[in-house]
């Protein structure tokens, strides 16, 4: 009796923990409420959004996703998304850690001043190349392409990437290095056989960042792909809204579906992702 008394004692919450708890419902709330009225509208029609912006469907009608899919072009512009989130992560995951790699192990001076040149492209802000790149792309014929979305893509984010893996291979015992080589392993064998596998947890983090931006940009695919592209899923929906009249039941629906994967990426890896961050906050 006695023990069963303490523990609902113990179970008990301060008057501190009752705010914190309360606070932390309204933010939940709040950051939820759009999702929730997204979900919500996807399964109704344009008159029952238009005459009841707030109101319940009536029943979960599915036809809005068949509709989306059927008379607009949000499954190639989710195929061009697609292709556009893996084919960047490739490239990036093939050069940056190698990039890193060489820096910190073989450089040596001069990869302080690489080091400080990718630093130096963090800090110029895309709307100053773009115009550049543009011509640029252009001229060589890959403009309107998903590959010049792909390659600007890799140029913005090869700079914060290089920097993250920078740090973490600092971290990385040199013996390690020294024994593979002993045993006649090369450069390129000791990276991938023995240092890759221990940068994971900054690994995981660089992916989901890059994955979560890649699959949610708008800007990028918008100015690199004209209007004889099918875009990407957030282009497909901005083309839904139009001055006269905008499919509201078909925007919520794509926003839904666009939703979908980032939140399943987020929750698989969400572990990894909080492991690698707090790794680099203690080494930073």
């Amino acid at each position: 009796m006695t023990t069963s008394k303490s523990k609902c004692e113990r179970r008990r919450l301060k008057p501190g923990e009752v705010v914190v708890m309360a606070v932390l419902s309204v933010l939940v709330l709040a950051v939820s409420f759009p999702v929730l009225y997204a979900l919500l509208n996807s399964f109704r029609s344009y008159a029952d959004i238009t005459k009841d912006p707030m109101g319940l469907p009536a029943s979960l009608d599915f036809g809005n996703y068949v509709t989306l899919f059927q008379t607009t072009e949000y499954g190639e512009a989710l195929l061009n998304t697609l292709i556009i989130t893996v084919g960047t992560l490739a490239i990036l995951m093939a050069l940056v850690p190698m990039a890193a790699y060489g820096i910190e192990r073989v450089g040596g001076r001069t990869g302080r001043w690489i080091y400080l040149l990718f630093i130096a492209g963090l800090m110029i802000p895309f709307q100053v190349r773009m115009i550049p790149l543009v011509t640029s792309m252009n001229e060589v014929g890959l403009y309107s392409t998903l590959t010049s979305v792909m390659l600007v893509h890799f140029g913005g984010s090869a700079a914060f990437g290089v920097l993250l893996y920078c740090s973490f291979i600092k971290g990385v015992p040199r013996e390690i290095e020294e024994a593979a080589n002993m045993d006649g392993a090369g450069r390129l064998r000791t990276f991938w056989s023995i240092v890759f596998p221990m940068l994971l947890p900054v690994t995981s983090a660089f992916v989901i960042i890059q994955a979560l931006g890649l699959w949610n940009d708008f800007f990028i695919p918008l100015v690199f792909l004209d209007a004889s592209s099918a875009g990407t899923i957030n282009v497909a929906l901005s083309r839904m809204s139009g001055l006269m009249a905008s499919q509201w039941e078909l925007i919520y629906t794509g926003a839904i579906v666009a939703t979908v994967p980032s939140v399943l990426l987020f929750a698989a890896f969400q572990r990894y992702f909080i492991k690698g961050m707090s790794i680099g906050a203690v080494k930073g």
